[in-house]
């Protein structure tokens, strides 16, 4: 692992690779193990990813990884760097996001999953532990008819995956937000994120956060839901979102937002695991190339990974 510090300036990120349309089946991505002694060396709330740069290295997702929806990728207006770890002891998920915004706008003051998307620097992650795919998540919002959609409903269909977002600013403090608004699972030791702004338009945002899959999440039910048990080589499933807001101009702030994410199907993200990427994770030091097997996957998904790791 490299050990680079990074200083951050306010100025377009560096687009490291070309776009690549990935979508389940394309490309395997490497979620690098924390050993026990990193947890330590990773700090949550500092509003930085200088940590993450010195402990894990280049950071595995850029900008150009992603789909843009009904925009045109341009570093000088939006881009960003994401990190992607793990750690098997306490089998949960590390994200951190520095992302640069040229018109930075962001009015978010509570309120959960519901309005968190439609502001400047929130990310969305969902997660997939046994990567058993199928239909979860929130029926109703995403315009879908379902027998029986109470609101009770709509969170039993969470327990096989789940979708968590974090935004850099949020007036109430609540930074970090679960599909299901169970207050457990948003803290420790489940979950916690931290997060910095500095400037504004040009600004650069930092979301950082760590949260547990479930293979079985009872929403209302701690003791008895299940946690996805993490270990190297493992496959899980996810996908990622990102909005860029610049209707600086509305006099409401509600303007057109642009999507990101990890496939072509933004919409259906919210509702079908069938539609996540692959996540693999990966010891410390070891060789993605040891978890190889040509019956399982195609021997190019491996250049990405092969290559981070030289």
């Amino acid at each position: 692992m490299r050990t680079r510090l990074y200083l951050l300036t306010l100025v377009p990120l560096l687009a490291l690779a070309p776009a690549a349309h990935a979508h389940a089946g394309d490309e395997i991505y490497p979620f690098y193990e924390l050993l026990d002694e990193d947890l330590g060396r990773i700090d949550l709330t500092d509003g930085s990813v200088e940590d993450w740069y010195e402990v894990l290295g280049e950071p595995a997702l850029t900008a150009s990884d992603f789909y843009w929806l009904n925009y045109d990728y341009d570093p000088s207006e939006l881009d960003f760097r994401i990190w992607l770890a793990w750690h098997q002891a306490s089998n949960t998920v590390w994200i951190a996001m520095e992302r640069f915004d040229d018109l930075y706008f962001n009015r978010y003051d509570g309120g959960g999953l519901s309005w968190m998307p439609l502001w400047d620097s929130s990310i969305a992650f969902h997660v997939d532990g046994d990567h058993s795919a199928g239909i979860y998540g929130d029926w109703i919002a995403a315009g879908r008819d379902c027998e029986g959609c109470t609101p009770a409903n709509v969170l039993r269909h969470n327990r096989q995956a789940q979708r968590w977002m974090a935004i850099a600013e949020a007036a109430n403090g609540e930074i970090l937000d679960y599909d299901g608004h169970s207050e457990w699972v948003i803290r420790e030791p489940y979950a916690a994120a931290g997060s910095g702004v500095t400037g504004h338009s040009p600004a650069i945002t930092v979301v950082e956060f760590k949260v547990t899959p479930f293979d079985d999440l009872i929403w209302d039910d701690e003791d008895a839901s299940e946690v996805s048990q993490l270990r190297p080589g493992k496959i899980i499933g996810f996908a990622m979102r990102t909005n860029d807001n610049d209707a600086t101009e509305y006099p409401d702030g509600f303007g057109p937002a642009i999507q990101l994410s990890l496939g072509p199907e933004f919409l259906d993200l919210r509702v079908d695991a069938n539609l996540f990427v692959d996540g693999l994770l990966v010891g410390a030091g070891e060789d993605p190339s040891r978890y190889d097997d040509p019956s399982a996957v195609e021997p190019s998904s491996w250049a990405r990974i092969k290559a981070a790791l030289r």
